[in-house]
């Protein structure tokens, strides 16, 4: 379980991303702003910050999600380090728990289905 990849290296990843299509983006803007008249600057300096805002924002968004990964990958691992304990501490129960859910799965999962009335 130890082998997950790590959250962080990803959030850095999806960064580096996001900067290299914000890069693009403004490169492509200046482009067609150095094609056009003085007159579209005020539009070109409007997208240039709708592009840093989405920008800002995708950067923010990946940084939630990957300290709510770390939040997720800690809270397994007291999950599985717990379970780990009461199964050690009671292998017959976990045992019998384990059986009386196949069975009660085979049953689920075997049960003749219903099937609509045709008429």
């Amino acid at each position: 379980m130890d082998n997950l990849t790590d959250p962080s290296s990803n959030n850095n990843a999806f960064n580096r991303g996001v900067d290299t299509a914000s890069g693009s983006m403004h490169k492509a803007i200046d482009n067609a702003s150095a094609a056009a008249s003085p007159a579209l600057k005020q539009m070109t300096n409007s997208a240039h910050n709708t592009v840093n805002k989405m920008t800002d924002g995708a950067h923010y968004a990946a940084d939630a999600i990957s300290h709510k990964g770390e939040q997720l990958h800690n809270l397994q691992q007291q999950l599985t380090k717990s379970t780990r304990s009461r199964v050690r501490s009671n292998p017959l129960l976990a045992i019998g728990l384990a059986v009386a859910g196949g069975l009660l799965l085979s049953w689920w999962l075997n049960r003749p289905r219903r099937r609509p009335d045709a008429s």
